[in-house]
């Protein structure tokens, strides 16, 4: 669906993608994977203490859940890109802080799947048929704060080098949680609310501890 708030998300990673092609034409290019999916990225040295890296990861994948006795099918998809400064305390070696910010489209969409060809909400069964249906939705906030340390984008020579990242982005996630309109008026007002009510309860703290998003991505670089 193309909404203001979609479109804003995507020019964000766009721009992430035009800092990376502009950077990785200048010092290093670099892939990776780990937490965030495979990604590519472009990075330069400014000082010996002092370097700038930009990357941009995506991946899709299915990952069934619960939230109040009823199974999910979900969809979860992350794409992240970021701008990093780094700096590295000792000259010599390739260990460094970094700090930056990550910009998101992380998100997951849950279905309802029903058991055994029903629901049962509140201790009371409701046969499913086709459109009656829940959904759970989670999204990240578009732009994250990222604080870490890693190894590499410090080499001095040309050729082929090691880099890794362990760190955390910092974001609460944004939850909702709604019936189908068949589903609703099946269950009737008040107990549509008080079954939207506990999903959207659970749903939130459920992913109340993963605000802290932890970041950990391995590859290998090459300096032109």
């Amino acid at each position: 669906m193309d909404t203001p708030k979609v479109r804003n998300r995507w020019c964000m990673l766009s721009v992430v993608v035009w800092m990376f092609v502009t950077t990785a034409d200048a010092q290093e290019i670099f892939i990776q994977a780990g937490t965030q999916g495979p990604g590519i990225g472009g990075a330069i040295t400014v000082t010996q203490m002092v370097g700038l890296h930009a990357d941009f990861n995506a991946i899709s994948f299915h990952h069934d859940f619960t939230v109040s006795g009823i199974r999910y099918k979900d969809d979860v998809d992350l794409r992240q890109g970021g701008l990093y400064l780094d700096l590295f305390p000792f000259r010599a070696s390739g260990f460094r802080m970094t700090a930056g910010v990550r910009f998101n489209d992380d998100h997951l969409t849950g279905t309802s799947a029903p058991t055994n060809g029903a629901y049962v909400f509140e201790g009371k069964t409701y046969p499913a048929f086709p459109g009656e249906y829940a959904v759970a939705e989670v999204r990240y906030p578009t732009v994250m704060p990222y604080f870490g340390i890693g190894y590499g984008h410090h080499q001095q020579t040309k050729g082929w080098g090691l880099i890794a990242d362990l760190g955390v982005a910092y974001g609460i996630p944004e939850v909702s949680y709604t019936l189908s309109p068949a589903l609703t008026q099946k269950a009737g007002p008040a107990m549509s609310l008080q079954i939207a009510s506990d999903g959207l309860n659970e749903l939130r703290s459920k992913v109340s501890p993963y605000r802290w998003y932890p970041v950990l991505q391995i590859g290998v670089s090459y300096r032109f």
